[in-house]
């Protein structure tokens, strides 16, 4: 079996949806290094074009804020090496792995408020009060509308079913969000039912691309009939384009769910600006926050905020939390997934 490595410059086009809606706020990037009063944010979000809501709390509290990007592995890597050292107050992610790998380093602190707890419930928090969710991201097949009848695909395990061989494509194994995903499956299945079920994927010769927003754009061109992506790359595709032919087949509806992961934000365990961080993250939380976030075609961590327009039908989904020991397995997942032959 030959997996195929896909990329072609004339689909990239679809990827750049997910830089639309980029605004560049200078203020949030005052100084090199952050002062007593700044609150400095290692922003796993950085490439998701929501710098703007940073700029409305700072308008709000007169508190500055300094952003400094980077993939969520990334950045916790940058938070181990630096230890007590860090300028950091607050760490923000973009998958609950990350943000567990960080509370079992001891780089988080807990903190609790009553604005808090009101946005944020308690399944998209840790029960020590060390992360709060932002938003939750759902993990799902998605499949061709002018070529895969309705209710064909039901479950996971109908990404290697048979029939589509030679129809499906993935993200490459190289995603912290596939990575999530077989770690979680680990996590609630064990290994072998995980390796069965990523062996039954790879026996239907997916091509393998280096996006969602690439794939996704691969399927429309009736280069895929059934992929596998994160709910808000479709739903921005079908924000610029209504007709879009791609829907999400919405797994396990009858138990519990496709996988549901979610970026995150927790106070740094060595944070010099504890007040104005608190502060930072009760605004994130806020319904005025909250919106800008689901631009992103997220949906919002405060149950108050409801999904943007254009995928409000999306809204009463049953989703499968990611199961926080995922954090723990992230090393096992990759060696299942090169195992296999995921590329």
């Amino acid at each position: 079996m030959t997996q195929k490595l896909v990329r072609r410059p004339w689909l990239l086009a679809i990827g750049a949806i997910a830089l639309v809606g980029v605004v560049v706020v200078a203020a949030l990037a005052l100084t090199t290094g952050g002062d007593d009063e700044s609150v400095v944010v290692y922003n796993g979000r950085a490439h998701y074009g929501d710098e703007d809501v940073f700029g409305k709390f700072e308008e709000a509290t007169g508190i500055s804020v300094e952003l400094r990007g980077g993939t969520s592995p990334e950045l916790l890597e940058r938070l181990r090496r630096e230890g007590e050292q860090t300028p950091a107050d607050v760490f923000i992610t973009t998958d609950l792995a990350s943000m567990w790998q960080a509370k079992e380093a001891g780089l988080l602190q807990g903190v609790s408020t009553p604005a808090l707890e009101e946005q944020v419930p308690e399944g998209l928090r840790d029960p020590e009060q060390e992360w709060w969710g932002l938003t939750a991201r759902v993990r799902t097949p998605v499949v061709s509308t002018e070529r895969v009848g309705e209710g064909e695909v039901t479950s996971y395990a109908d990404l290697g079913d048979p029939r589509f061989r030679g129809r499906t494509c993935l993200r490459t194994s190289k995603s912290e969000y596939n990575q999530a995903f077989v770690a979680d499956q680990i996590a609630k299945n064990g290994r072998e039912a995980t390796k069965e079920l990523l062996e039954s994927w790879m026996a239907n010769d997916p091509d393998v691309l280096g996006s969602d927003g690439e794939m996704l754009g691969y399927m429309a061109a009736g280069e895929c009939d059934v992929g596998f992506s994160n709910h808000y790359y479709l739903g921005r595709a079908i924000a610029e384009n209504g007709d879009f032919p791609v829907a999400p087949a919405w797994v396990d509806q009858d138990g519990a769910g496709p996988h549901a992961n979610f970026s995150g934000m927790g106070l740094v365990s060595s944070s010099g600006n504890r007040d104005n961080a608190i502060a930072l993250m009760e605004f994130l939380g806020t319904p005025e926050a909250q919106v800008e976030f689901i631009e992103n075609s997220e949906f919002a961590a405060n149950p108050d905020v409801a999904p943007p327009d254009h995928i409000s039908d999306w809204a009463d989904v049953v989703t499968d939390p990611i199961d926080p020991r995922a954090g723990d397995l992230m090393g096992d997942a990759v060696a299942l997934m090169l195992e296999v032959g995921w590329e």
